[in-house]
């Protein structure tokens, strides 16, 4: 009797299991996002539900990647990228993209890249609202299921995950305290009493893991989405957030998790509103004030709020610039915390109450951290000086637009933001300088090296892309009574040679990039393959537009040009596998160029075979394409100033 009753408790449990998971259960779910609940107010909040302990091993349900239960969607599909801040025209929910993201690229440009690459089958967008259900966040809440049901993978693959995680996620993006969380993560399969919030923790790992299945050599290209997906669906399951409450720095650690996967993923918005749920919840807890800080009474607290405030600086200002909107969190803020001291997580004593410092013979991985900070604070100050709408294209307007300091609002010119970015790359420590013998023999430091450098080159394209824009457009206005010709004049002579240079850093990036793509198919020492496609693509545009501009080709040699464009184009039909928007940028690239050839490409022009106009791309324009499609007016250069908004 005793073996049949404890076989029929286990037979309610899988039919609950399937309940839970089942879509009206997870609608009715939906409904109690506002529940009231007790508020949230430590960073390591303790406790059980109902006071009880809980024994977490006893209860997981182990599957595969193949197992995708339905779950809560985080606002929908966009049927958009958000690492490339796209925007669909016909969806009103998607709200403002400004310059940087280039939302305004040509929708004739969006028509025909839809006729070259037919759409994959999607699954139909379910908005249901901000967030779909309540957080229920702290362990004694009254609300939380007395036998709550948690969905991990097999142990063996869920070790290889983390150890994806720890080893090419977090030494980028080190937002949690590594110690504490590998504590916990061993007593989930310990099954004992957890320190956190065990249903935040659950959400928390199943969130890594879909991070580290983007991203694990072990998982096939065209496996990745579908393995992804089921842990983060499994996440948005166990996330539950309600307005009322304070939040904590589970929370905090949960959504800037979160919003780093969304990159890779087609959900724009809810990249974009994670990241902003991310920064009020910081801000709610005062970890943007110094002050805070200061009242906890260990160092190892002290350290994780300065990476969580700093983590939540980092993803605003990196969505900032990928979606062309205003950052959330002002240049005041952002530096009246003091950055994460460069001690590694393994050297800060539990108890320490004291800053504690770094063994002198170990390297700091934190290092990459702070520097990596810096520099896009000086991105920040490129988008606020620069990337910014300018009306009229004469001469005088364009030097005061990037050349004076006539602005008031603490914008800066280019050339003190060009001087920032030298500084910066003077400053790098040793072991972070690309091909520096202290990097090379730590595999850690040499991509943290590769990838420092790939940031840096975006940004000095963002900087010079403006004036290359602006270059492309100008016109000789002058009269016969000009003492000095426009051409000759200053302004247009700087404005040259900074539109020089950004094409040959756009080769400098995709010249770098192509190297270090490992011929296996492995990520490599590279960033995530979401940033390597905005590198490429926005290196590859500056390329089309240096095409256009005559004077641009007399400098740059028409072969080192070929070189770069090919190299491009084989880097994305590389990720045509992993991404779908790889596909898309290809083709758009395909376009754009085509139709500068046809631009620039006069009855009398003479190219030989070395020259950029012979270039093969695999994929010929189709002959009714290009009767239905409508030419560009390259006067107007917003698909320059863009990353693919419009494509998807």
């Amino acid at each position: 009797m005793q073996q049949k009753g404890r076989w029929s408790y286990i037979t309610s449990l899988e039919d609950r299991i399937k309940r839970l998971e089942s879509p009206k259960a997870l609608e009715r779910a939906s409904l109690s996002a506002f529940t009231p609940h007790q508020s949230l107010s430590s960073l390591s909040p303790a406790g059980t539900p109902g006071g009880q302990p809980e024994t977490p091993i006893n209860r997981i349900q182990h599957t595969g990647f193949s197992d995708q239960p339905d779950a809560l969607d985080i606002g929908g599909r966009d049927g958009v990228n958000a690492m490339m801040g796209s925007l669909d025209e016909g969806r009103a929910s998607q709200g403002f993209f400004g310059s940087s993201s280039a939302a305004g690229f040509m929708r004739q440009i969006k028509i025909a890249v839809d006729r070259r690459v037919s759409s994959p089958q999607r699954h139909p967008s379910s908005f249901t609202g901000a967030l779909g259900s309540s957080l229920l966040s702290n362990r004694n809440e009254r609300h939380q299921s007395t036998v709550p049901v948690y969905v991990l993978p097999p142990r063996r693959t869920a070790d290889s995950l983390m150890e994806v995680y720890w080893d090419y996620v977090f030494p980028l993006y080190p937002f949690l305290d590594s110690g504490n969380m590998k504590g916990e993560y061993t007593k989930i399969w310990r099954g004992d009493t957890q320190e956190q919030n065990e249903n935040m923790l659950m959400c928390t790992f199943n969130v890594i893991f879909a991070l580290a299945s983007q991203l694990a050599d072990f998982v096939p290209p065209h496996e990745r989405e579908a393995a992804a997906d089921a842990f983060f669906s499994r996440a948005k399951g166990l996330f539950q957030f309600n307005l009322w409450d304070t939040g904590s720095a589970g929370l905090i650690q949960c959504l800037l998790l979160m919003a780093q996967y969304l990159q890779s993923t087609d959900s724009a918005h809810q990249c974009w509103i994670v990241t902003g749920l991310a920064i009020r919840n910081a801000q709610s807890l005062g970890l943007h004030l110094p002050q805070t800080l200061a009242r906890f009474s260990s160092f190892q607290e002290q350290q994780l709020a300065r990476k969580l405030w700093h983590g939540c600086v980092l993803m605003d200002r990196v969505i900032s610039m990928t979606f062309g909107r205003p950052a959330m969190i002002s240049k005041i803020s952002s530096g009246a915390v003091p950055l994460p001291v460069l001690v590694d997580d393994e050297f800060i004593p539990v108890d320490a109450t004291v800053e504690p410092t770094q063994p002198t013979q170990k390297l700091s991985m934190m290092a990459f951290y702070a520097k990596t900070l810096e520099l896009y604070e000086i991105m920040n100050e490129v988008l606020l000086s620069l990337h910014k709408p300018v009306s009229d294209d004469g001469p005088e307007e364009t030097h005061q637009f990037s050349f004076t300091n006539t602005n008031t609002d603490g914008e800066h010119t280019i050339f003190e933001l060009d001087h920032s970015l030298t500084r910066w790359a003077q400053g790098l420590p040793a072991h972070l300088r690309t091909g520096s013998t202290e990097g090379a023999h730590n595999p850690v430091f040499f991509r943290q090296g590769i990838v420092l450098n790939a940031r840096f080159l975006h940004i000095r394209i963002l900087l010079f892309r403006p004036i290359l824009s602006k270059y492309c457009t100008m016109r000789d206005n002058s009269t016969s009574n000009s003492m000095i010709a426009i051409s000759n004049s200053l302004p247009r002579r700087v404005a040259l040679q900074c539109s020089i240079i950004c094409v040959r850093v756009a080769q400098e990036s995709i010249e770098m990039i192509y190297q270090n793509v490992p011929a296996d198919g492995t990520g490599g020492p590279l960033p995530a393959w979401w940033y390597n496609i905005l590198y490429i693509y926005t290196a590859a545009t500056v390329l089309i537009a240096g095409r256009l501009c005559p004077a641009i080709s007399e400098e740059i040699n028409n072969t080192s040009i070929t070189r770069s464009w090919n190299c491009a184009l084989e880097i994305l039909r590389k990720y045509q596998s992993y991404s779908f928007s790889a596909r898309r940028c290809v083709a758009a690239l395909e376009i754009l160029y085509e139709q500068v050839v046809a631009e620039g490409n006069q009855p009398n022009e003479q190219v030989n075979s070395q020259g950029l106009l012979d270039i093969s791309f695999g994929e010929g324009m189709n002959t009714e394409m290009m009767e239905t499609f409508e030419f560009p007016d390259f006067q107007d250069m917003s698909w320059l100033n863009s990353v693919p908004s419009n494509l998807f």
